[in-house]
């Protein structure tokens, strides 16, 4: 699973490069909280998760492994185009932010938990 979080952790960091270079070349920086959450939730935090998995291996062939990375890869992107929805004015889209906290918080839950039941 280390590899797949790294990699996954790319796809965010590009996506969050880019969206930071649209930001700066069009000087709308409406969007800046949703370019933050995509570095920091995606990038750092499954960068270095990765890393963990890479270091010790036996945390990264669990099923909570693999359920947290399902979780923070489907909440993470729900929760960023719901925030961005929400900064130009889409009705009613406050539920897909809960959503999107939600599913992240439970994957974050799911790898402390794999952290404190698998490092002895």
């Amino acid at each position: 699973m280390g590899k797949q979080f790294i990699k996954i952790a790319a796809v965010y960091f590009a996506l969050g490069a880019l969206l930071n270079m649209i930001i700066g070349v069009s000087g709308d920086y409406s969007l800046s909280s949703v370019q933050s959450h995509i570095h920091l939730l995606g990038w750092t935090a499954l960068g270095m998760i990765g890393l963990v998995y890479i270091a010790f291996p036996a945390l990264s062939v669990t099923a909570l492994a693999r359920a947290h990375f399902w979780l923070h890869n489907i909440g993470l992107p729900l929760l960023v185009l719901a925030i961005a929805g929400k900064t130009y004015g889409v009705p009613d889209i406050g539920i897909l932010i809960i959503i999107g906290w939600v599913l992240l918080a439970a994957g974050v839950v799911l790898f402390m938990v794999n952290v404190w039941d698998k490092l002895r």
